[in-house]
């Protein structure tokens, strides 16, 4: 077929023939935390393993940037959970990387991923995946503000779990990663871009290419996580009503610092039981640990002495209102 060229006509896509599994994805902005909190579930005795798919992350893009329709979308989501879903069955196309976070050996069950490369395929796996019930985990950037397009694609068997981290250490550590100079330029740097006036400029800041452009790595870092914060929040306000109870909020440095007051929560809110493993999990991640109040004063000072005064004033806001914390009360609470 030629490039510009069409099928005969516009079918609507469905996919009716999925696995109805229940899913669970853990998201937030990069470098919130959101590792730590896939590993620890991933101790569940029927949740998967962490898996980091970008497809989860770009389908929703591509529909809200009017890129792909509706009904493309929602079977392109199905049929990635799908596909990974029959992949963990059978360890096909699962990360044995020894260091990485979302590999085998990271996770809460490592054995039964080695044991099941030499397990049969095909109808035997979908009778093993059946049986057990398991729960497909995924993790995803930013996803709650496209939450919509999830839930349109997998109603009431989708639970998110949205990991907020104070802005200060989340820029701190993003930068250190050099995202404020990667996107666009580092081909190992996958978010996704459009261009404008000649600059790829990443999709998080449509609306504010000049902000973007006109800062120094770290601005451009406080400006994005600015706005990924305040569309997170809106994009759960987005949800239809229904659909927010299966939305958890956690903190991370609260989190860590007392994560016995959010076992039990999170248990039920996944509808699992943590095995074993989890003490395990807890001790390679070294938490409960003591998170240091000076830390934040001295990377605030280190962060916007780097900063102009425009960007400086963004900052001061986004720790003002990080720090009201917004989400309290919201979704799936403690007390549900």
């Amino acid at each position: 077929m030629e490039l510009n060229s069409k099928y005969e006509a516009n079918r609507q896509l469905v996919r009716n023939n999925s696995f109805e599994n229940e899913i669970v994805i853990i998201d937030g902005q990069g470098r919130s935390g959101k590792n730590l909190i896939s590993v620890l579930i991933s101790t569940m005795k029927r949740t998967e393993k962490m898996r980091l798919d970008s497809q989860f992350d770009y389908i929703p893009r591509y529909y809200f940037m009017g890129k792909m329709s509706l009904d493309a979308a929602v079977v392109a989501l199905r049929t990635e959970a799908d596909e990974k879903h029959y992949y963990n069955s059978i360890s096909r196309d699962v990360n044995f990387r020894l260091a990485d976070y979302s590999g085998v050996y990271r996770q809460g069950k490592r054995l039964i991923y080695i044991a099941r490369l030499f397990m049969s395929g095909d109808e035997q796996a979908v009778k093993r995946l059946q049986q057990s019930r398991s729960i497909f985990q995924e993790m995803t950037h930013d996803g709650i503000h496209v939450a919509p397009l999830y839930f349109e694609a997998f109603g009431s068997r989708l639970k998110i779990i949205h990991v907020f981290r104070d802005p200060i250490g989340n820029i701190f550590e993003q930068n250190r990663r050099g995202f404020g100079e990667r996107i666009g330029s580092d081909p190992r740097e996958l978010q996704l871009t459009h261009l404008w006036e000649g600059n790829s400029i990443p999709i998080i800041a449509i609306g504010r290419e000049e902000e973007y452009l006109n800062g120094n790595p770290l601005e451009r870092l406080v400006l994005m996580v600015d706005i990924m914060f305040r569309r997170n929040l809106q994009g759960f306000f987005d949800l239809d009503s229904e659909y927010k109870k299966q939305v958890m909020f956690l903190e991370f440095e609260e989190f860590v610092s007392h994560p016995s007051t959010y076992m039990d929560s999170i248990a039920k809110f996944i509808g699992d039981e943590f095995g074993k493993s989890k003490k395990r999990i807890m001790k390679k991640e070294n938490f409960p640990r003591a998170i240091d109040p000076n830390t934040r004063i001295e990377r605030l000072e280190q962060i916007s002495s780097n900063l102009s005064a425009h960007y400086a004033g963004m900052l001061i806001n986004l720790i003002q209102d990080y720090d009201r914390k917004p989400w309290i009360g919201l979704g799936f609470t403690h007390g549900n």
